[in-house]
């Protein structure tokens, strides 16, 4: 849905959906359970769509290479809401001890409408730094790591869904993994490979 919004709103269909597939591909393994709280891959289809607008990609490499450098962001962002809700369950002895002793100033609705701005307003503040921290980082790093031939997404979305064979875990499809991963990359250092002229 994020990455149809964000076709949408910068007209690059093509480029956004699949930066969104890709993603979701990714982390198809990661289900929020319990205390886990995945990767925000939100963060990594908005801040890599956008920054493709701005520095006008259009190379495949160069927007797996910032594709690769927002996941880092993600995690941190994941953190970052742990931390956040670690800090709003210390709210909830508050809301115990005012519908218990004082229910007269006993105010959920308040209190919920507080979370969900803080909540609202923390992530967006994480999320713009780490995009402004990604289009300073990202120009260094463009100029070193550079494909040599051009990547095709078919490869890039073969390599993101080896997440879903992992989430099997089933032995042969483990050993699947493992030679795909390795083909991939053997693939990828191949392209990677100088061209002699």
């Amino acid at each position: 849905m994020v990455g149809f919004l964000l076709a949408l709103i910068t007209g690059e269909v093509f480029t956004a959906l699949l930066i969104a597939v890709f993603f979701e591909l990714l982390w198809l393994d990661l289900i929020p359970a319990g205390t886990f709280i995945p990767p925000n891959s939100i963060f990594c289809v908005t801040s890599t769509v956008i920054l493709c607008a701005h520095f006008q990609l259009e190379h495949t490499g160069m927007i797996l290479l910032l594709m690769l450098l927002s996941i880092p962001g993600a995690y941190i962002l994941s953190r970052i809401e742990g931390w956040y809700r670690i800090r709003q369950n210390k709210k909830y002895n508050l809301i115990l001890r005012q519908s218990r002793d004082r229910f007269s100033i006993y105010s959920p609705g308040k209190m919920i409408l507080q979370s969900l701005a803080g909540s609202f307003g923390v992530n967006l503040v994480s999320a713009c730094l780490g995009i402004y921290l990604l289009a300073v980082v990202y120009p260094h790093l463009s100029g070193v790591f550079q494909f040599q031939r051009e990547l095709d997404w078919s490869v890039i979305l073969i390599a993101a869904s080896f997440s879903a064979l992992a989430g099997l875990r089933v032995k042969k499809a483990n050993i699947s993994l493992i030679t795909g991963m390795i083909l991939v990359s053997a693939a990828l250092a191949w392209m990677q490979w100088p061209i002699e002229v």
